[in-house]
């Protein structure tokens, strides 16, 4: 099943109220539907592009491997923003891959055109202002969260912020997020069911 233009046109001012049509139809205009399988790749660590985006349906991870060990930097679902932050300097390589978790339905941008329309449409620009402070509110928490909280906090937490997670989400991914062993997480969780 895929969206049609007015299906994705609905959940774009619905995650986005203050978009108005006009709005819509410039991140249209710049962007690219595509679904995802689960566990199929999205983004590609190593590129040098400024490409982002806006979950639609499903959730996804973006993560990096370390000693052949996958670490997940971040989760996102429906209605939110996703891609690496480090694509915001210039010549910054990607160090993340994400992939679907979930069947994902995605609209894909470059950051860097949006940033230009933003500068000609005052609209954009609000646009483009609330996707950045969603960025730093989510790095401003994620960190807090790791400086402030033990285990079990963490995933009180990360079930506040976002409970659709324990429906998607795979159990290892949520543990690796959440910095614990997949023992620690069932733990953790088996003590908060």
């Amino acid at each position: 099943m895929t969206f049609s233009q007015s299906e994705i046109r609905d959940l774009l001012i619905k995650f986005y109220p203050y978009l108005q049509e006009k709005e819509v139809k410039i991140l249209l205009s710049i962007s690219t539907y595509k679904v995802f399988k689960s566990k199929e790749t999205i983004l590609k660590s190593g590129r040098k592009d400024k490409r982002f985006f806006i979950t639609l349906k499903g959730s996804a991870r973006s993560f990096t491997i370390i000693n052949g060990v996958e670490l997940n930097c971040h989760l996102r679902s429906e209605g939110f923003l996703m891609g690496d932050a480090r694509s915001f300097g210039d010549d910054q390589v990607s160090l993340l891959d994400t992939e679907a978790i979930t069947d994902c339905h995605v609209l894909i941008f470059d950051m860097g055109e949006l940033e230009e329309i933003a500068f000609e449409t005052p609209k954009m620009m609000t646009f483009y202002l609330n996707l950045m402070k969603e960025i730093i509110l989510v790095f401003s928490h994620r960190i807090h969260t790791f400086v402030t909280m033990n285990a079990a906090e963490r995933y009180d937490d990360l079930m506040k912020w976002n409970p659709l997670y324990l429906k998607s989400t795979y159990d290892k991914h949520l543990a690796s997020f959440l910095g614990v062993t997949p023992l620690t997480f069932h733990r953790v969780k088996n003590k908060n069911s």
